[in-house]
Parts: C-alpha cells; structure tokens; sequence
C-alpha cells in the first residue's frame, strides 16, 4: 500500500495525522476521504470527513471542523439515539444539518454481544444496511447536492459500523482498490502499520500482535464488499440498483474526485 500523500491545502497545516486522522480531542474516529486514487484520479481532501459521535465537540474543536470546511452534515443514527439533541453541529449557523437513519441501533455499543471468530452478525447486520434503498438514495442526494467549496461530514455513534459502511460505498462508487477501501474501514480498529501489513501482506509486524478484534472486522468488510461485487460487478451498479440516479452518482463521483 502506497503512503498516505500530504493534502495541498493550507488549511491542512498542522491538522491532519497519519491515516488521514484529524487531531480533534473531543470527536473520535474522525478521518478524511481524500488522497486515495482512482481511475480518475486521486480523492480530493476537505470533500468528505467521516467521523464519530459529535455529543461533546468542545469549541475549539468545532473552529477546528469549520477551519477545516465543514458546511453539510449527514447524521446517520436511528431516531431513537435523539440525532438533533445529541450532534453539537445540528445547531451550528453554519451547517446544513440532516438526518437519515442508516440502522436501528449502533453495532458497536457496549451492550451488543462480543464479536467471536463464529459470530456474522456483523456481516448481517452491514448487508441489512445495504438493503436499506431508501436511505441510501436520500443520503447520495444529499451528498449530490453540495457545492464544489462545501466538505461533507457524515457519522454515526463511533464513526465505524455505518459510517465505514458510507465510506465504503463512496470508495467503491470511484473505483478505489479494494484493499484500500478495506483499509480505509479498519483503520478504527488498529494502527496504520498493523492494517497496512494485513491487508497488503507484509509481514514486518509480528501476526501475535494483531488484534483478533481488526482480524475480524477486516474480514467482516471484505466479505460485504466482495458480495457487492458478486451480485452486482461495481459499486456503482449496486447504486443504481437502488434507484439512485445518474446525476446523483455523477453528482457524488464530481464532488468527492474534485
């Protein structure tokens, strides 16, 4: 897997880690879709950021996310998990805030089941998701409408289940590698250099040492990508499949390519 390349945009100085994290205290899992490379080209930076629960944004964070351009927001827990109470940037003046439900509750919350190498509920629980048409054509339409300077922030509770799951599917709809969109999802779950060394192969970090957590949710995402590509041969005739429209996907690829 190639290094992460250094966004271009001034605006990036100084916030932006490894693995296209932002160094935000008060957002978890919070990371950039940019940089990655595609058959049009390379993902552009400050387009789309995806992101974890936003309950306790402090303001400084907040500045951080506007410093970074953030101007649209997709929220996408269940109407149970009081979304505009419990997101800080429903409120903001300069945020176009919306929510669609992607799923019924959060997979990961402490209170689901421990994940076993026996355990698919995660697989189900993500292709459940895939299943929701509905939602997905809502949550495209709302990316599709964004302007050029606008950068698009979307996120559950923990930025993984079905955040990583909208991730995923705006990678695929570009045509980034597969092991990069698989990558880009475990990253949640273990280092750069540990997910890196999975899903390329390498063998410079010692196989004890990777969690069996990231062992497994690195196959719960490539099992769900590869029965994409199985039942539908790309990501963007899964899309179509669920009434989203040609503008809209065009609309998308133009926002998140650059």
């Amino acid at each position: 897997m190639s290094e992460h390349p250094s966004p271009p945009n001034p605006r990036d100085e100084g916030l932006l880690d490894e693995g296209r994290f932002l160094r935000l205290r008060s957002c978890p899992n919070a990371r950039e879709l940019g940089g990655y490379d595609t058959p049009q080209g390379r993902t552009a930076y400050h387009r789309f950021l995806r992101a974890g629960g936003t309950r306790a944004l402090t303001s400084e964070d907040l500045q951080r996310l506007r410093q970074w351009g953030v101007t649209r927001v997709m929220d996408l827990r269940s109407v149970g998990e009081s979304p505009r109470v419990t997101c800080r940037l429903s409120n903001q003046d300069w945020v176009a805030w919306e929510n669609v439900p992607f799923y019924d509750y959060d997979l990961s919350a402490p209170t689901m089941a421990p994940v076993h190498p026996s355990d698919n509920y995660l697989v189900t629980g993500y292709l459940h998701m895939l299943s929701s048409a509905t939602s997905i054509r809502r949550i495209l339409a709302f990316f599709a409408a964004s302007r050029p300077t606008d950068c698009i922030l979307f996120h559950c509770a923990a930025g993984i289940d079905r955040t990583g799951v909208v991730a995923m599917l705006l990678l695929g709809l570009v045509g980034v590698a597969r092991r990069q969109v698989i990558a880009d999802y475990a990253y949640s779950f273990g280092s750069v250099a540990e997910v890196e060394s999975l899903v390329s192969g390498a063998t410079g970090t010692p196989p004890a040492r990777i969690s069996s957590m990231l062992r497994i949710r690195l196959d719960t995402i490539a099992t769900v990508y590869d029965t994409v590509i199985h039942e539908h041969g790309t990501f963007r005739a899964f899309l179509t499949s669920c009434g989203v429209d040609e503008p809209t996907l065009d609309g998308v690829t133009a926002h998140l390519i650059g």
